[in-house]
């Protein structure tokens, strides 16, 4: 929680209260009356008294602030009475009843004090510092970078072109002309491309019951009420085999988060199963606070701290400490594992050598509440939807990136060869490693995982806004030219018609969405004034909540952990065409940003082949210590300490790790 702000229309006196040095202390335990609780026909003998403020209307901070009004408030909120306003509350309280109204002071207050709770709530949802950032363009230009400004100039000699091109041959104007003779096929594609292909896939998909755990039973706790991990911890241990180990990637983790995930891991992992690899540009760790964390969450869990940037890369680091296991199961630090997980080693074979999961969005309490996290959990059913179809005749093209099932050696193979270990579309490109890999993944329905989402759109810290804009529809339309190469050049390891159709297919649509995106800008330009394409365009917009009713009363009314809301899903509409937008300013930030601004970080075959000493995997030290630079950060720093020196030594921070 940041710092209270400071209201700039009540005056400070208001806020902090000014004893008076000189104040008797029988004069100050009768101020601490109320003045309700006074009899209004006694005068009050100590000349010193005022009448107490209403402590809420200022109460300006958390209900968890220790220095609340609400246990013995101040004897003074307003400062040290002067003798003149002491006679005035004397005669007030002689001549007047209790209440004679509102008090101007206060009734200015009181706006004053609406407005800015007012202003704090619009905050909450609408930061001005994501405002700012959605029109600052000065990533575009600057650092000057020459393969960027070739991008912008291309960008620059297209668009004159377009404008010298219609000049002459006036195509515009007759593509509007065809366009809008053509109206219901265009609309047909541009806003019901979508909800068909989820009809396709929900006559294909077949939903799983849900099968009891395999591990022991846990009962589900209530809200309020923490996991007995000991207990927890003992059950695990029970079981003969361990070949699975939990990699947990971390940067900046909130620890409570962590917390939540690493109880719900205790019920499936013994605590040494655990990696936890923090993460970051700095040599050592830049504080022992969140290892300390760990520590006091078991002392068992393995801490790693890997110097470079980057949550891929931590996974590669987990998979090469956990050298005792086969199987790695990787998720973010905000993904909890539900009761029902179990390893999906059953499902692997020669060529199937990873599993994704569904996910279900939540808030920070676990809850899914109306509008934009349910709509986003809606997203999440429809996008497992595909993943399921997709395993059962061709295997799932990208897992989730919150959260998925590898093989040891292969996930250790994809991240040191073929991966680029950018966090732009990660998960999209781990399937297009195991494309390049011709390994399968598959899929389990019947283990949920759950994901923190942003619950605003432009709030502060990370939006939803910013998360799809700046990273996710980014990404995906930097990647179109590694769709049509899988689509064109490769069978991905496909040996059956139908797998091999089917992937095609499915890599058409993924190119289909990416040009549909580039013309809703001139489809809704040219046509939105015309009252036909409202007529005909909003129950194709409508339509997008038939497939996810249908899958949640039909597909999956055996499965009530994958049913979305149904108000979420009838409202989809809306959220469907905000995301038209972000994915219109994503296209327009590949283009301008991402093909020339974007800088990748180096890859692990690159780093190996440099002797790059943040591969830290290749130090002897590793083998027996992968914990050794998080032991470094420590003796350094007790060092410093042993020596008088407030300042940690220049050697635990070097250069930052990759680019």
């Amino acid at each position: 929680m940041g710092a209270t702000p400071v209201n700039p229309f009540v005056d400070v006196d208001e806020i902090l209260p000014i004893n008076s040095p000189s104040l008797p202390s029988s004069s100050a335990a009768d101020t601490a009356v109320h003045p309700a609780l006074r009899s209004p026909g006694i005068t009050i003998s100590h000349h010193n008294d005022l009448p107490h403020p209403r402590p809420a209307f200022l109460s300006y901070g958390s209900s968890r602030s220790v220095n609340s009004w609400d246990d013995q408030p101040p004897p003074y909120p307003y400062g040290t009475p002067s003798s003149s306003t002491t006679s005035l509350a004397q005669s007030s309280n002689e001549s007047l009843p209790l209440r004679q109204g509102v008090p101007k002071r206060d009734r200015r207050n009181l706006v004053f004090r609406g407005f800015s709770a007012m202003k704090r709530k619009i905050f909450s949802h609408v930061h001005p510092r994501t405002i700012w950032q959605m029109i600052d363009i000065r990533e575009v230009f600057w650092p000057f970078t020459w393969k960027k400004y070739i991008i912008l100039f291309i960008v620059a000699a297209l668009a004159v072109g377009v404008a010298i091109s219609d000049h002459y041959f006036g195509w515009i104007k007759k593509s509007m002309e065809i366009t809008r003779s053509n109206m219901l096929p265009v609309l047909i594609i541009v806003i019901g491309l979508e909800p068909i292909m989820i009809t396709v896939i929900l006559l294909v998909a077949r939903v799983p019951p849900l099968h009891p755990p395999v591990g022991p039973p846990v009962e589900k706790a209530a809200p309020d009420v923490e996991l007995d991990v000991e207990k927890a911890i003992c059950i695990v241990e029970a079981t003969p085999e361990h070949r699975t180990a939990l990699v947990i990637p971390c940067h900046n983790s909130d620890h409570e988060a962590t917390s939540k995930v690493l109880k719900s891991a205790f019920v499936h992992f013994r605590p040494q199963d655990i990696f936890v690899v923090d993460n970051g540009r700095t040599r050592h760790p830049v504080s022992p606070e969140f290892r300390n964390f760990i520590r006091s969450e078991h002392p068992d869990i393995n801490y790693i701290w890997s110097p470079i940037g980057s949550k891929n890369a931590a996974q590669l680091v987990g998979a090469i400490a956990a050298k005792d296991y086969d199987w790695i199961m990787t998720v973010d630090d905000d993904v909890s594992i539900p009761a029902t997980f179990r390893p999906p080693i059953d499902k692997m074979d020669d060529i199937t050598k990873g599993c994704a999961f569904p996910l279900k969005a939540v808030d920070a309490n676990g809850d899914v509440p109306l509008c934009l996290v349910a709509w986003q959990d809606c997203e999440y059913k429809m996008s497992g939807l595909t993943k399921l179809a997709e395993s059962s005749i061709c295997g799932v093209l990208y897992p989730h990136g919150a959260g998925w099932f590898c093989e040891r050696d292969t996930l250790i193979d994809l991240i040191s060869n073929y991966h680029s270990i950018d966090f732009i579309a990660e998960d999209v490109n781990t399937g297009l490693s195991m494309q390049k890999m011709k390994k399968r993944i598959a899929f389990d329905a019947t283990c949920v995982l759950e994901t923190e989402v942003p619950t605003t759109v432009l709030g502060p810290g990370l939006n939803w806004w910013n998360q799809r804009y700046r990273s996710w529809e980014m990404g995906r339309h930097g990647r179109l030219i590694a769709f049509a190469d899988r689509m064109l050049l490769s069978l991905n390891g496909q040996t059956t018609p139908w797998g091999i159709f089917t992937q095609k297919f499915i890599h058409l649509y993924s190119i289909a969405t990416i040009i549909v995106d580039w013309v809703r800008i001139p489809v809704f330009v040219t046509m939105g004034g015309d009252p036909n394409f409202w007529r005909l365009g909003v129950p194709l917009m409508l339509a997008a909540t038939l497939p996810i009713l249908a899958f949640k009363y039909f597909n999956a009314r055996h499965r009530p952990d994958l049913q979305p809301r149904f108000w979420a899903a009838m409202t989809y509409p809306l959220y469907k065409q905000l995301y038209s937008l972000v994915s219109i300013f994503g296209a327009i930030r590949a283009v301008i940003f991402y093909a020339g601004g974007h800088k990748k970080p180096k890859t692990i075959k690159k780093m190996i082949k440099d002797n790059d000493p943040n591969a830290v995997w290749l130090d002897p030290r590793f083998e027996n210590n992968p914990a050794y630079l998080a032991d470094e950060a420590e003796a350094l720093l007790a060092a410093a300490k042993e020596d008088g020196s407030k300042k940690v030594p220049a050697s635990v921070y070097i250069s930052p790790a990759s680019p």
